[in-house]
Protein backbone atom coordinates (compact mmCIF):
# COMPACT_ATOMS: atom_id res chain seq x y z
CA UNK A 1 0.00 0.00 0.00
CA UNK A 2 0.89 3.52 -0.94
CA UNK A 3 2.06 5.65 1.83
CA UNK A 4 -0.38 8.32 2.53
CA UNK A 5 0.71 12.25 3.65
CA UNK A 6 -1.08 15.03 5.15
CA UNK A 7 -0.89 17.93 3.89
CA UNK A 8 1.44 19.35 6.69
CA UNK A 9 4.17 16.24 5.67
CA UNK A 10 3.59 17.43 2.24
CA UNK A 11 4.76 20.50 2.63
CA UNK A 12 7.29 19.64 4.97
CA UNK A 13 9.05 17.27 2.33
CA UNK A 14 8.63 19.65 -0.66
CA UNK A 15 11.81 22.03 -0.17
CA UNK A 16 14.06 18.45 -0.95
CA UNK A 17 11.36 16.73 -3.61
CA UNK A 18 11.39 20.44 -5.11
CA UNK A 19 15.17 20.42 -5.25
CA UNK A 20 15.18 17.16 -6.94
CA UNK A 21 12.79 17.95 -9.09
CA UNK A 22 14.64 21.42 -10.46
CA UNK A 23 17.86 19.40 -11.13
CA UNK A 24 15.53 16.60 -12.88
CA UNK A 25 13.89 19.00 -15.02
CA UNK A 26 16.79 20.54 -16.41
CA UNK A 27 18.32 17.15 -17.46
CA UNK A 28 15.22 16.48 -18.96
CA UNK A 29 15.33 19.56 -20.79
CA UNK A 30 19.17 19.45 -21.60
CA UNK A 31 18.27 15.67 -22.89
CA UNK A 32 15.84 17.26 -25.33
CA UNK A 33 18.02 19.17 -26.97
CA UNK A 34 20.77 16.63 -27.23
CA UNK A 35 17.85 14.60 -28.80
CA UNK A 36 17.08 17.27 -31.06
CA UNK A 37 20.65 17.83 -32.31
CA UNK A 38 21.43 14.01 -32.64
CA UNK A 39 18.40 13.87 -34.85
CA UNK A 40 19.44 16.72 -37.32
CA UNK A 41 23.18 14.82 -37.48
CA UNK A 42 21.24 12.36 -38.68
CA UNK A 43 19.06 14.63 -41.17
CA UNK A 44 22.30 16.95 -42.61
CA UNK A 45 22.77 16.30 -46.27
CA UNK A 46 25.71 17.33 -48.58
CA UNK A 47 25.44 20.05 -51.09
CA UNK A 48 25.01 16.87 -53.61
CA UNK A 49 22.00 15.81 -51.88
CA UNK A 50 23.61 12.77 -50.08
CA UNK A 51 23.12 12.11 -46.48
CA UNK A 52 26.02 12.86 -44.43
CA UNK A 53 25.98 11.07 -40.85
CA UNK A 54 27.94 12.99 -38.20
CA UNK A 55 29.73 11.64 -35.32
CA UNK A 56 27.28 11.94 -32.56
CA UNK A 57 28.86 9.32 -30.21
CA UNK A 58 29.90 11.98 -28.06
CA UNK A 59 25.76 13.63 -27.83
CA UNK A 60 24.90 9.92 -27.20
CA UNK A 61 27.37 9.43 -24.32
CA UNK A 62 25.65 12.73 -23.32
CA UNK A 63 21.97 11.67 -23.65
CA UNK A 64 22.78 8.14 -21.75
CA UNK A 65 24.36 10.07 -18.65
CA UNK A 66 21.91 12.02 -18.65
CA UNK A 67 19.16 9.42 -19.13
CA UNK A 68 20.69 7.31 -15.86
CA UNK A 69 20.82 10.67 -13.56
CA UNK A 70 16.89 11.09 -14.37
CA UNK A 71 16.13 7.50 -13.51
CA UNK A 72 18.74 8.54 -10.33
CA UNK A 73 16.67 11.20 -9.09
CA UNK A 74 13.37 9.47 -10.31
CA UNK A 75 13.71 6.84 -7.94
CA UNK A 76 15.12 9.07 -5.28
CA UNK A 77 11.74 10.76 -5.36
CA UNK A 78 9.47 7.82 -5.52
CA UNK A 79 11.63 6.61 -2.32
CA UNK A 80 10.33 9.34 -0.59
CA UNK A 81 6.64 8.10 -0.94
CA UNK A 82 6.16 10.57 -3.80
CA UNK A 83 4.83 10.20 -7.71
CA UNK A 84 6.72 12.21 -10.29
CA UNK A 85 3.62 12.43 -12.96
CA UNK A 86 5.78 14.41 -15.83
CA UNK A 87 9.36 15.12 -15.80
CA UNK A 88 9.74 17.87 -17.90
CA UNK A 89 6.65 20.04 -16.05
CA UNK A 90 8.15 18.94 -12.90
CA UNK A 91 4.79 17.58 -11.72
CA UNK A 92 4.83 15.27 -8.38
CA UNK A 93 1.99 14.12 -6.46
CA UNK A 94 1.85 12.87 -2.87
CA UNK A 95 -1.15 10.56 -1.62
CA UNK A 96 -3.04 11.70 0.64
CA UNK A 97 -6.75 10.56 2.69
CA UNK A 98 -9.92 12.82 2.18
CA UNK A 99 -12.93 12.07 3.47
CA UNK A 100 -11.92 8.08 3.56
CA UNK A 101 -10.89 8.47 0.06
CA UNK A 102 -7.46 8.49 -1.50
CA UNK A 103 -6.26 11.52 -3.54
CA UNK A 104 -3.62 13.30 -4.72
CA UNK A 105 -2.08 16.44 -2.59
CA UNK A 106 -0.42 17.98 -5.86
CA UNK A 107 3.00 20.42 -6.96
CA UNK A 108 5.03 21.40 -9.96
CA UNK A 109 7.28 23.71 -10.69
CA UNK A 110 7.07 27.08 -9.95
CA UNK A 111 4.47 26.95 -7.03
CA UNK A 112 5.27 27.88 -3.68
CA UNK A 113 4.20 25.45 -1.83
CA UNK A 114 1.75 22.25 -2.13
CA UNK A 115 -1.39 24.33 -2.84
CA UNK A 116 -3.67 21.83 -5.11
CA UNK A 117 -5.31 18.56 -4.72
CA UNK A 118 -6.89 16.13 -7.28
CA UNK A 119 -9.20 13.29 -7.30
CA UNK A 120 -6.63 9.78 -8.33
CA UNK A 121 -8.61 9.44 -11.43
CA UNK A 122 -8.67 13.12 -12.58
CA UNK A 123 -5.06 14.22 -12.91
CA UNK A 124 -3.88 17.37 -13.22
CA UNK A 125 -6.93 18.68 -15.12
CA UNK A 126 -9.21 17.85 -12.30
CA UNK A 127 -7.17 19.54 -9.81
CA UNK A 128 -8.91 22.07 -6.95
CA UNK A 129 -7.27 24.61 -4.61
CA UNK A 130 -6.49 23.19 -1.07
CA UNK A 131 -8.90 24.46 1.39
CA UNK A 132 -6.41 24.45 4.56
CA UNK A 133 -9.28 24.71 7.37
CA UNK A 134 -10.33 21.28 5.15
CA UNK A 135 -7.50 19.23 5.52
CA UNK A 136 -6.74 19.95 9.36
Amino acid sequence: MPRLFTLAQARRSLPAIAAAVIVMRKRALRLDELSALAASMRRTTSADGDPVIGDDSEIQAEITKLEGQIATLIEHIQQQGVEVKDIRRGLVDWRAERDGREVYLCWQYGERTVSWWHELADGFAGRQPIVVAEWT
